[in-house]
Formats: structure tokens, sequence, C-alpha cells
């Protein structure tokens, strides 16, 4: 059982939790961005700016811990959320880990082993990242469409050995609503507790059998990128969400929209993600799952009690 968790500050009482979003990102650039010459110089004043103003807008509505499982390759910035974190008074939690193989896999560690690449995670874990030593409070584990490659099995594995030595918990990304199920067992296969796994970007899949099969495995479940039109369509997220909270799943849900505070975003096609705004789960998608009938207490659980009780390692009984 902990009681504390490791944010980009230190360690940060669980009790002290608030509202709490869990898969949001405060500076992302796609992998390679940095040998872009336009990209050369970040442009800290915009980021600060744009950052700043997104968090103290979450802050009025309560929000005290947002989670950014940047993967290692994708402009994670420690450094900078920290910064970040010590002046708008919000807690962020930095990850480790790496991305899909199709969006990040570097040739550097292609055909390292499982135990090689969790020697990675490892050492970021206890040592942290970077001159300033900020350590990571969660693992990030990501697949692509339709399958998981032999690469990605293998940082699956990695991630779980790191997870079985230290305590973290894993957070994962789903590539347009596909091996949710898949990754939940494979975490199993390789001895991690579903209550310590939490599967992103379910809401991708509208399919109510899809959603059950990833909660019968036991895990958490992220319906975390509303807003996010490139990624499926809010009315579809939010039909699947309110069905699954009338079928009793509230305690093992989250609900998120994948943003990016700043985008590193020279490179031709990438998106502007400001467009993605968090507050709008407070202002306008929480309202209507109330309309929808959800209760007070299932509105806790997505915002609050199921992240105090993921980081705590409470195990879960029955539904609600």
């Amino acid at each position: 059982m902990y009681t504390t968790i490791q944010t980009v500050t230190g360690q940060f009482p669980i009790e002290r939790l608030e509202n709490i979003l869990m898969h949001e990102h405060i500076v992302l650039g796609y992998a390679g961005w940095f040998y872009d010459p336009r990209c050369a110089e970040f442009d800290h004043d915009a980021a600060e700016k744009q950052t700043l103003d997104r968090l103290l807008k979450l802050r009025d509505r309560g929000v005290n811990l947002v989670v950014d499982p940047c993967p290692i390759e994708l402009g994670r910035n420690p450094a900078f959320m920290q910064e970040m974190s010590e002046k708008s008074g919000v807690q962020i939690m930095c990850s480790t880990g790496f991305d899909l193989e199709a969006r990040g896999c570097m040739s550097a560690f292609r055909n390292a082993t499982a135990e090689e690449i969790s020697e990675i995670y490892l050492y970021e874990i206890e040592n942290g990242i970077g001159h300033e030593h900020i350590k990571p409070g969660i693992i990030k584990v990501a697949t692509g469409y339709g399958q998981i490659s032999d690469y990605e099995d293998r940082c699956i594995h990695a991630a779980c050995i790191a997870s079985l030595k230290t305590g973290l918990p894993i957070i994962t990304h789903t590539e347009k609503g596909t091996m949710g199920p898949e990754q939940a067992q494979a975490f199993k296969r390789y001895g991690v507790a579903p209550n310590r796994c939490l599967i992103g970007h379910c809401c991708a899949n509208p399919d109510l059998r899809y959603q059950k099969a990833i909660l019968d495995e036991g895990v958490y479940v992220g319906f975390d990128r509303f807003g996010n039109s490139w990624h499926g369509d809010d009315y579809f997220r939010m039909a699947t969400l309110a069905a699954l909270i009338h079928m009793g799943f509230s305690n093992r849900l989250f609900i998120g929209t994948d943003s990016v505070a700043f985008l590193l975003k020279a490179l031709p096609g990438n998106r502007d993600y400001r467009y993605w705004d968090p507050v709008r789960l407070f202002d306008v998608i929480i309202p209507e799952l109330k309309q929808r009938g959800a209760t007070e207490q299932d509105i806790r659980n997505l915002t609050r009690d199921n992240a105090k009780r993921f980081f705590s390692g409470d195990v879960l009984h029955g539904r609600r």
C-alpha cells in the first residue's frame, strides 16, 4: 500500500490529491524533431505562456495533479515540467518508457533485450532524468495498430520488470482502439497485478464488447481523448462511457483529453494540440455525463477516487 506519489517536484501525499488528469502532455515533439533546424531553440517563453494559462485554469477547477506520460523520445522535458509545476501550484508527474515502434523506435534500442531496456527505465526511476535528476512517477507502454510487435513486447516486458522492482504503476497508449485486452494479458503474463495498469485511449473503440474484454482483465481504462477529433468522435466517446458507467464500471474509468500545452511543431503535418482543451472536461463533458445519469460518486471516481486507488495500489472489489 503506497501513501505518496513521485512528482517532478518530489514526493506528494496521495491523500492530498484533488481532481487528477491522468493523460495530458506539457511539451511534446515527434521523435526526431530536434534535428529540424527550425526547432533548434526551445521557445521557452511561448511554452510557458501556453502551459501556465492551461494549468492555472485547471487549478481553478480543482485539479492539483496532471500526469504527463510522454515517452522518452517524444520531446519529454521534465525540467520544464518542474518549473511549470512550481509556478502554477499544480503537481505534474512525468514518465519513463519508450513509444510504439512505428513512431518512436530508434536503432540504438531496436535490438535491445527486455532486460537491457528495463535497465534504462530503472536508471531513470532510481537516479532521475537529466542534470536535474527529476524522477518519473509512472512507466509508459505503447503498442501499434492491430498488433504488438516484438520490439513493443520487449518494451512491455521491460516496463513490467521495472514496475515489479520499484512499485511504479504502468500507463499505456493503444492505437485506434486496438490491443487493449492483449496489453492487459501481457502485463499479467509478466507478473504485474492488473490494478497497477491503466490501458489508455480506449475511447477510440465504441464497441462495448471490446471495452468489457479489457475491464474483465481487472485493469483500469482510459477514456482520455475527449475533444480529439483525429482519433474519434466525442458523440461515441460519451455514449460508450455513459454505457460503461451504467454497467457499473465507474470505479475503473478515467477521463481526459490527451492534450498538449506546447507542441514542438516545426515538422510538416504536426497538428495544433492547443485546441484539445482539458478544461472542457469540467465545463462540458462532466455536466453532460450527469445529464446522462452519472451520479456524484461516479464523477468522483472518474476525476479523483480511481486515481487515488490506482496510485495507492488498492485492490478493486466489485463495481462502482
